[in-house]
């Protein structure tokens, strides 16, 4: 069964209420979907960053979040996270007020992790970031995780 990492923007999309913006409102139809239908697909994973980032905010929804999380594995922190977050910063891959998406890149990384799902197009989903991320993978002669929106893991087909 593949693997996905779930970054905070999956649970958020997920639980918040709907938005009035038709491009937010679409990304959220779209998540419901996938969370209903389709997550049971994969093993999700996720890290404790995640889950503290989830936890931030209205306590209501930070609660919904979190409850939507529960019963998915949380990895482990490592130095070897640490440092390829650190690597990605210090190469101007991400900048420095990316750290934490960094982090989730460096989690599925170093896990194995196939896929990991995001709503973030600017700093993780990105055509150029992705190539920058696999040259440094490659460099370093880490597994390259698929950085992907709900709306390309949907379209996916996983035939066994």
């Amino acid at each position: 069964m593949p693997s996905v990492y779930l970054e905070t923007t999956i649970p958020s999309f997920l639980v918040a209420r709907v938005s009035q913006d038709d491009g937010l409102a679409e990304k959220q139809v779209i998540t419901r979907t996938w969370w209903d239908r389709h997550r049971h697909r994969y093993e999700l994973v996720t890290s404790e960053v995640v889950l503290v980032e989830a936890g931030s905010g209205d306590t209501s929804v930070a609660g919904q979040r979190l409850l939507a999380m529960q019963g998915i594995r949380v990895l482990a922190d490592s130095p070897e996270v640490d440092f390829i977050a650190t690597e990605l910063i210090r190469r101007r891959l991400l900048p420095s007020k990316a750290r934490l998406d960094a982090v989730h890149v460096a989690f599925a990384a170093v896990y194995q992790v196939d896929f990991l799902a995001t709503w973030n197009c600017r700093h993780l989903a990105n055509t150029n970031i992705r190539s920058a991320i696999k040259a440094l993978f490659d460099e370093f002669d880490k597994h390259v995780p698929v950085v992907c929106t709900v709306t390309e893991l949907m379209e996916l087909r996983h035939d066994h």
